[in-house]
């Protein structure tokens, strides 16, 4: 102990006699730092820690290839053939991200949302935390928007307002939509 003792000393010592050594060492000391608990933690949060879902182990994306593309979206149609066809996969569902532009109480606000298949909520194991899931009926072509809010949004825009029948009430998103909350 007495000999760490006297080797922190002399190097104590030795960093105040050269500021200007002691300040690169600092500073390459801190960058590293810093850059290894900036990688750290974007991998522990994509690689790591599992998906926040019931048996997240169990879920996959599937991608097509084009020639122009290593990965591309599927066509809703393309998928369509495939949840018909599927004879591997528990179930099957789809998402794209949108744009959209909320309008009917308060400001006009642009957001940024999904588009989804009806099964993607159940295909993830979770359930809205107000209103109801999508419908099948919901996802042909020419049914009626179904908008399931973010929990966030529903607070700031509605302030976390029900109807009497405790159900979430009708706003417009792109055209009239029924709006439910998670």
């Amino acid at each position: 102990m007495t000999t760490l003792i006297r080797d922190v000393r002399y190097g104590l010592r030795m960093l105040s006699e050269n500021p200007g050594f002691t300040a690169v060492a600092l500073l390459a000391l801190a960058l590293g730092i810093g850059a290894n608990t900036a990688i750290f933690s974007v991998v522990n949060g994509v690689l790591l820690r599992p998906l926040p879902y019931p048996d997240p182990e169990r879920l996959m994306m599937i991608y097509e290839k084009t020639s122009d593309f290593s990965q591309s979206s599927v066509s809703y149609p393309d998928f369509l053939d495939w949840q018909r066809e599927n004879h591997s996969f528990t179930d099957m569902a789809c998402f794209r991200r949108n744009d959209f532009n909320f309008t009917g109480s308060g400001q006009p606000e642009h957001l940024q949302g999904e588009h989804v298949s009806a099964g993607l909520l159940s295909v993830l194991g979770v359930n809205p935390l107000l209103g109801r899931n999508f419908l099948p009926q919901e996802d042909r072509e020419g049914a009626g928007g179904v908008v399931i809010l973010a929990y966030s949004l529903w607070q700031k825009r509605f302030g976390g307002r029900t109807h009497e029948s405790g159900k979430p009430g009708r706003w417009a998103m792109d055209g009239n939509a029924e709006a439910v909350a998670n």
